[in-house]
């Protein structure tokens, strides 16, 4: 909502801000309206601002449908304004300023608008769906006629900005005010500092449904409790040192090579600053990291700077550091990703070889080791996310804790990735990593079987990840979701295609090698599949999607009628992911056409206990199979081990 058109704006011209000092100065204590000596009255309120989030894209992108939903939906919370006791302030262009009289039925009202802001979403596409942000304080207000003034309006104006995309956040003196009633939960955010606040405000958001609560971690819990406000993450982003704030930002140092080294010359030299040269360039076509040049980050050297030093220099989160050593006909390359703010180190190996082609050796090690930086990031960054009291949310943080519930696998916790990764598109809508992880979250509510609908549901995912290489053609990610959401509905074909075309784009991306297996597997090409089964397992061996890799290698035994070793390669991708159901069924499948029933029925049993109810349009979803023979082959071994579906 603009400043300049709305009450917000008004309250916080240049009287207003005099009025808001005076007032914190000398805020009187008493709980009825008392009259000031210059003729304004004081008495306790429940300031309110409601905002409309993304109003702006979305206007240029459909004008008359956006205005006629927000009126719809402005019409709405006028009458729940009305109907809990409130009053109406002020309204202008997406947002709306209101009071009143107590914090339960300001509650009351802004959570019923929510609730009914996300049953209207639900009959729109996700990408056409509006949110709104609220926030909420509780004190004393100067009142002249019909407007109202002073720190409590100031500091629900900064929460509505603060909020998360469809949230409500509210300050200590709301909270106590409601704290000891069962209607709502809250998330405790901290203290944060406030623009023209002399002191932080402590913040609380309301849990949205059965929304997870996650716990901080001890150490990071006593952290954001730091009553100065001064801890980084505890502020609004109006104060404090944010040099890390670039959270995909990574820069790649020059390889050491330690004084006294055989390698301690000028060629070898030539070689360290190649390799970091090199692995910059590659991680570049990772869109998820955003990598500084070369240039820049080649002029640092790990002997003299601190790596806070470089990182604050180069405005970066993460460093890429290494160091080459030699003995004899030996060499180590060693390489490690640091995280700066906190000193942790993310990923770290050592790769040792022999003397032989310098060019040789530098290609193979830098292609190992840029396909364990972005997993190894992704994977740090979504346990960052979950691992810290919910903050006000960029688009990147709703994005890692999104991903971070995904990987949960449970239908509640897909919800909430759901939950997460629409606010996330809200802030930035034409992001083609948001909307590629949405297509996931669809993809899984379909092969599951949680969907009542699932040909609806992978209509919707293949709309979102067609959506999401439209957005950006370049994005290996977008392809490689497109080609999942394509076998979904059978084209294997198209699908390889995709996926070929993610590779192409990134070359060293493991995961896109990975569904090339599984799409290879379903299509009879079992000696394929094998190939870029253990290729990716290579490139990438820590990699999460490991198990799926490994379940490739298991269909590829399968098609090929070796169920002995199909179960073998079953049994250690549900190893490394056990509660993910199709591990155990093809287990399953495997072990009975082995001839081995017992281990067969408590393959079945066990995924009958991760996901019950499995049922046949799922399997078919989940695993398409171009050829009838290979599915009904596999049907077969189910029902021998015990499947009903």
């Amino acid at each position: 909502m603009d400043d300049r058109q709305t009450g917000a704006g008004k309250l916080r011209d240049t009287k207003a801000e005099e009025q808001a000092r005076q007032a914190a100065a000398d805020t009187p204590s008493a709980t009825a309206a008392q009259n000031d000596p210059d003729g304004y009255t004081w008495k306790q309120s429940c300031p309110v601002f409601v905002d409309a989030v993304g109003y702006s894209t979305s206007v240029e992108k459909a004008p008359k449908e956006t205005r006629k939903r927000l009126a719809k939906h402005f019409r709405n919370l006028g009458e729940l304004v009305e109907c809990n006791g409130g009053r109406i302030i002020d309204t202008a262009g997406d947002g709306m300023f209101a009071e009143f009289s107590s914090v339960a039925s300001a509650l009351e009202g802004m959570t019923t608008f929510q609730t009914s802001v996300l049953e209207a979403n639900e009959e729109l596409p996700v990408d056409h769906r509006m949110r709104f942000r609220c926030g909420v304080s509780f004190g004393n207000v100067l009142q002249e006629e019909h407007l109202i003034s002073g720190p409590k309006v100031n500091i629900a104006a900064r929460l509505q900005q603060m909020a998360e995309p469809g949230s409500i956040n509210i300050d200590g003196e709301a909270h106590r005010q409601v704290s000891g009633s069962n209607i709502h939960r809250f998330i405790d955010m901290g203290f944060r500092v406030v623009k023209g606040m002399s002191d932080p405000v402590r913040v609380y958001r309301v849990a949205e449904g059965d929304e997870i609560i996650m716990e901080p971690s001890a150490r990071l819990a006593a952290s954001y409790d730091a009553k100065d406000g001064n801890d980084r993450d505890a502020t609004s982003g109006e104060e404090g040192d944010h040099w890390f704030d670039n959270a995909r930002g990574i820069a790649v140092l020059p390889f050491e090579v330690p004084p006294g080294s055989r390698m301690d010359k000028e060629e070898d030299a030539y070689m360290a600053m190649g390799m970091a040269s090199d692995i910059a360039d590659a991680l570049s076509r990772s869109n998820w990291l955003k990598v500084i040049s070369p240039r820049s980050s080649l002029n640092y050297s790990e002997a003299t700077w601190a790596d806070n030093e470089i990182a604050r220099d180069l405005g970066v989160r993460y460093l890429l550091k290494g160091r080459i050593r030699s003995a004899g006909t030996m060499m180590r390359v060693s390489a490690s990703l640091v995280e700066c703010p906190t000193g942790t180190t993310v990923w770290s190996e050592n790769y040792d070889r022999r003397d032989g082609n310098i060019f040789d050796i530098q290609d193979e090690i830098t292609t190992l080791i840029v396909a364990m930086i972005e997993p190894e990031f992704l994977r740090h960054e979504t346990e960052r996310a979950a691992d810290t009291r919910p903050r006000d949310m960029s688009s990147w943080d709703l994005l890692m804790r999104a991903r971070w519930h995904f990987w949960r696998g449970s239908p509640r916790h897909v919800r909430s990735a759901m939950v997460c990764a629409e606010k996330a598109l809200q802030l930035e809508p034409d992001s083609a990593q948001i909307l590629a992880l949405l297509s996931f979250c669809h993809m899984t509510q379909a092969w599951t079987g949680w969907a009542e609908d699932p040909e609806k549901q992978a209509a919707e995912a293949l709309r979102l990840a067609r959506l999401a290489v439209n957005r950006d053609d370049t994005n290996p990610n977008a392809h490689f979701t497109l080609g999942t959401a394509l076998s979904l509905i059978g084209d294997v074909g198209p699908a390889l295609a995709a996926e070929r075309r993610a590779l192409e784009l990134n070359p060293n991306f493991a995961s896109a090698l990975g569904e090339i297996a599984r799409l290879s597997a379903l299509d009879d090409q079992p000696e394929a599949a094998r190939r870029a089964a253990l290729r990716a397992i290579a490139l990438s061996p820590s990699d999460p999607h490991i198990s799926l890799w490994v379940y490739s290698l298991a269909l590829a035994s399968f098609v090929e009628g070796d169920f002995a070793a199909a179960a073998d390669f079953a049994r250690e991708s549900a190893a490394k992911r056990p509660d993910w159901f199709f591990h155990h069924h093809l287990l399953a499948a495997s072990e009975a056409l082995a001839g081995n029933p017992e281990r067969a029925r408590q393959a079945m049993a066990e995924s009958e206990r991760i996901l019950p109810g499995y049922t046949m349009p799922a399997l078919e979803a989940g695993v398409p199979f171009v050829r009838r023979r290979n599915f009904d082959k596999l049907v077969e071994g189910m029902r021998l081990a015990g499947w009903t579906g």
